[in-house]
């Protein structure tokens, strides 16, 4: 392919790839909008649910929580990552000059996929990825610019999202109650207390519960300011 042909091969690549990156972008939206719906109804039913005293079921609506706002988090990282490409992508469509950063750009696009994998984006992303990898492959022979000088960069673009999608998580979806769900878990402490009161462990305790060895002593802490819980003797709580 002639030099000419080979750039506008290239023109036609980027334009390609960022109407593309721009329906991912959007599609993650519509991810995190639906993930924020889903948050708010498990929100309203912890809330009556604990109204109710109904603690078993409040506490798997909250581990569900648990679990979507891990999965908002991967979204709103990539969210950020895909921004990154679309403007860089806007202004590589304006800018000759700028060509040598697609081997970057294509290195970043695999990276995204790598970290956050998102089964429902794959064909988009591998579309995306494939346009850039053999724009990028043009420049590179035309240019001798190799990719391996850009993978520190895309690290520390990486590194930079996750932190901005956690602050944006943190910042976006609303606490969980929890104050009923730990005198829940005090109530279930101090009934395990009663029942192995000539055995009681706190690290077989924190095993037998499922709950953590330092929550398990602040829990004690709280029973024994409380009078719930009294030391009769170093090992034996009554």
């Amino acid at each position: 392919m002639e030099p000419a042909g080979s750039m506008e091969r290239v023109k036609l690549l980027l334009r390609e790839s960022l109407t593309d990156i721009e329906l991912v972008s959007y599609d993650l939206d519509k991810i995190v909008r639906s993930l924020r719906r889903k948050d708010s109804e498990y929100l309203e039913k912890i809330s009556l649910l604990l109204e109710k005293n109904d603690h078993d079921r409040a506490k798997a609506y909250a581990e569900e929580i648990a679990m979507l706002r891990r999965v908002a988090k991967l979204i709103y990282q990539s969210s950020l990552l895909v921004l990154t490409i679309k403007l860089r992508l806007e202004t590589m469509v304006e800018s000759e000059e700028l060509y040598g950063m697609l081997p970057q750009l294509a290195r970043l696009l695999s990276r995204i996929s790598e970290s956050s994998p998102l089964p429902n984006l794959e064909k988009e992303f591998v579309g995306v990825k494939a346009k850039l990898e053999e724009a990028a492959s043009i420049i590179t022979k035309t240019t001798d610019i190799k990719a391996e000088a850009f993978d520190t960069e895309a690290e520390k673009v990486i590194k930079e999202a996750e932190r901005l999608a956690l602050m944006k998580l943190e910042t976006t979806f609303p606490r969980v109650p929890s104050h009923d769900l730990r005198e829940e878990a005090k109530q279930r402490v101090l009934e395990y207390i009663k029942a192995n009161t000539d055995s009681f462990s706190i690290e077989k305790c924190a095993k037998d519960l499922s709950i953590e060895k330092g929550e398990v002593e602040s829990l004690l802490n709280e029973l024994i300011k409380e009078k719930k819980v009294v030391i009769k003797r170093e090992e034996e709580l009554v």
